[in-house]
């Protein structure tokens, strides 16, 4: 390769396209090309979010089964202890009547008197165990009417989420379409690029997520945000050739290159 064919920058030697277009056409490509491939990376970030958008919406629905699962087997508890305390209750009345039915046996007063002591023990430890049955029972309706309150709560989440999976079904359809669209244009317009420049741009473009083609204001590349050396400036400006950012590597242009290809 003759010092004509190449150019050197900052070290780096790019050699001129051999394009049947001029390097204005196929800058207008690249650009073009690029539309389509950010809109493609936009995509792909928002596929891999709705995942985490499907496990947000369906938060509030597995937040209120989880309380409605735990009301639940509090009511089962809440039964079981119903049912041991009114067994007991059951066993104290009886132990009651047994006690009460043997005053007609007492000979005297002192038995009596002692007897009377146990009945008001008995009747006491009864009345113990009948206040813990309505104190369950009590609960029991409340955790009955607080699991009627959930189920109702869960059926309307449900609902939410049901439309939300809905939404975020054919939005992920859509991007999928989409994507496949602009995958059948993206090709089409690669067809009309140079092989090895289209090469280039394809190494960048998986790099830079996309954005492989940078436009050159005030001096800087406005990809990495960084003043480009003058001389660099000047043959971009020329517009004979595409050179690269000195730090990001993107291929560069300047806007009245595309003005002049526009004006011809």
């Amino acid at each position: 390769m003759s010092a004509d064919e190449a150019t050197f920058c900052d070290g780096v030697c790019y050699a001129k396209p051999c394009f049947e277009d001029s390097v204005n056409t196929q800058l207008q490509y690249l650009i073009e090309l690029q539309k389509f491939d950010l809109r493609i990376f936009q995509i792909l970030d928002q596929q891999k979010k709705i995942p985490g958008l499907l496990q947000a919406a369906e938060a509030p629905l597995r937040e209120l089964q989880g309380r409605l699962q735990a009301m639940k087997h509090e009511g089962e508890s809440l039964a079981r202890q119903r049912k041991n305390a009114e067994l007991e209750l059951g066993s104290q009345e009886a132990q009651l009547q047994k006690v009460r039915a043997r005053l007609s046996e007492l000979k005297t007063n002192k038995e009596y008197q002692a007897h009377l002591f146990e009945i008001e023990l008995a009747r006491k430890k009864k009345d113990t165990f009948e206040e813990a049955v309505l104190a369950l029972m009590e609960r029991s309706d409340q955790n009955s009417q607080a699991i009627k309150e959930l189920e109702l709560q869960v059926e309307e989440a449900q609902k939410n989420f049901e439309s939300e999976k809905a939404k975020l079904d054919k939005h992920a359809a859509d991007l999928t379409n989409e994507i496949a669209q602009l995958d059948q244009e993206q090709k089409q317009i690669s067809q009309s690029l140079e092989q090895s420049l289209l090469s280039r741009y394809n190494r960048l473009k998986t790099i830079r997520k996309g954005f492989a083609v940078a436009e050159i204001r005030d001096g800087s590349c406005i990809g990495c945000r960084l003043q480009l050396p003058p001389q660099l400036v000047a043959e971009v400006r020329r517009g004979d050739q595409l050179l690269d950012c000195s730090y990001c590597r993107r291929i560069l242009y300047m806007a009245n290159q595309l003005e002049t290809e526009s004006t011809e």
